[in-house]
């Protein structure tokens, strides 16, 4: 038996499916049409972009490229790099956390179209989410020891964006307890 009966015994015996995807062994074909599939091609390339301006933003903070660029004055210049490696890192953590999301739902047929507005926001979110969270532990609203060194802020951010929604949901709890909850009710509440 040469390698290509091997294969063609493999593909027309094994009757189990991958528990992530549903596809059997050997079904290769994709399901989706051509115009889907050139979607996703941009979609993704539009991340991969995302992604490694992301990963220039930080590396332009750390060689004082954006201060420069921004004209920040020296006694601003330890404040203004804080708040960008926040918000940097937390929009690498919002792509990749997209990227990962993006090849799973591609994978598993549950792409389309209707998600594209927050896959492409989503990272944005990310961004803001980050800096609100670096301010919030600078305020000791959060309580976290403040960060030091760059790159705990860095870590911070990343987890932060990566876990943006798990962050909002969060800063809602937080803001219920300053603010108190709502007691307007809406139709249909008890």
């Amino acid at each position: 038996m040469d390698n290509k009966d091997i294969k063609e015994n493999i593909c027309q015996n094994n009757e189990s499916s991958d528990s992530t995807d549903g596809r059997r062994v050997c079904e290769w074909q994709s399901r989706y049409p051509v115009e889907a599939k050139k979607e996703m091609f941009w979609e993704s390339v539009l991340v991969l972009c995302l992604f490694f301006f992301a990963l220039f933003l930080i590396f332009a903070t750390w060689r004082g490229w954006l201060a420069e660029l921004c004209v920040i004055p020296a006694k601003d210049l330890i404040a203004f790099n804080k708040y960008a490696y926040y918000s940097f890192s937390g929009f690498l953590g919002g792509l990749v956390f997209g990227m990962k999301y993006l090849y799973r739902v591609i994978a598993r047929g549950y792409w389309h179209q209707d998600r594209k507005a927050w896959r492409i926001m989503s990272p944005f979110i990310a961004l803001s989410v980050a800096f609100i969270v670096g301010n919030l532990i600078d305020a000791s609203i959060i309580n976290a020891n403040k960060p030091l060194i760059t790159p705990a802020i860095v870590s911070i951010g990343f987890l932060s964006g990566y876990f943006a929604d798990e962050a909002v949901g969060k800063m809602y709890e937080i803001a219920s307890v300053i603010f108190g909850k709502s007691t307007i009710m809406k139709k249909g509440e008890s």
